[in-house]
């Protein structure tokens, strides 16, 4: 595990990033199914600023994993052919949109018919971003990463994460019964057990594969053993996030509701990292392999 904390901005990126992006898409449904009026819709507006400025945490953080930050611009050379510049790529276009919409939002000028559309454009982005950062990992010479388990993880952190997010801006902006009705219920319940499943199901299977792998330096059961501890927190953690956000959408009492979506985040935050980190453990690259 020593040396997955190398790749700790990697980490930090692909934990808050796609965090903040889940967000979007249960907010999306929400402006979608739920009549909001122009006052709650203007609070919820002021507390979209907690998603936006986890993507570009995100973002400030993958940097400091370069040598030199002017070194990014290199992997654009790559659009099309690279996953890494693909993912750059999508990020860059989810990051205008998603500031486009936000900024628009709170400015008061926007109809509802073109916060629908610019919303689930933002969330749609969104996934699409956090597929492309799975697909990031899929290279042939790390075979314990070049498999689609990786951005099914990221999907899973995604949904989870973002779930739990936009439950926290909503009771934030005091428009925490929305979360009782039922359209918004069941999407929220289903967004984040299909975030548990993915995410968690997701490394799961990584960790199957890497453990039949070895090369002439290391066992992938060896790297699998030695973040199985962090691998059982990171999960435990992700459960914990999908019971708070049940209760919160089933109605916990209002005066828990703060701390319960609270909790949901930072439960969140650090079950995704811990699954981040260990998915960098996990890093068993081709050479003399034997698979």
């Amino acid at each position: 595990m020593a040396s997955a904390f190398a790749e700790l901005p990697l980490a930090l990126f692909s934990t808050l990033a796609p965090m903040g992006a889940g967000a979007f898409l249960i907010l999306a449904i929400l402006f979608s199914t739920t009549k909001v009026d122009d006052a709650a819709a203007k609070r919820i507006d002021r507390f979209t600023a907690i998603p936006v400025a986890l993507v570009i945490v995100g973002f400030i953080a993958a940097f400091f994993h370069l040598a030199s930050p002017l070194h990014a611009f290199g992997v654009f050379a790559g659009l099309g052919s690279s996953p890494l510049s693909n993912e750059l790529a999508m990020g860059c276009v989810f990051a205008v949109v998603m500031l486009v919409y936000w900024i628009w939002a709170s400015a008061g000028k926007m109809s509802a018919g073109v916060r629908k559309g610019l919303l689930w454009a933002t969330a749609v982005l969104g996934l699409v971003f956090a597929w492309f950062t799975g697909m990031a990992y899929m290279i042939d010479t790390i075979p314990s990463w070049n498999t689609f388990a990786g951005p099914v993880q990221m999907i899973g952190f995604a949904l989870l994460g973002g779930a739990a997010v936009a439950v926290l801006v909503l009771v934030l902006a005091k428009n925490s019964d929305v979360l009782k009705s039922s359209p918004l219920k069941t999407a929220v319940l289903i967004v984040v057990v299909a975030g548990v499943v993915c995410g968690i199901g997701g490394l799961a299977a990584q960790a199957a594969a890497t453990g039949g792998m070895a090369n002439a330096l290391a066992s992938g059961a060896d790297l699998v053993s030695g973040a199985m501890v962090v691998i059982i927190c990171g999960a435990i953690c992700l459960v914990g996030t999908g019971v708070c956000d049940a209760f919160a959408v089933r109605g916990a009492n209002a005066g828990a509701l703060v701390g319960v979506s609270s909790g949901a985040v930072v439960l969140a935050v650090v079950g995704i990292l811990m699954l981040r980190l260990a998915f960098y453990a996990m890093q068993l690259s081709a050479g003399l392999s034997i698979m």
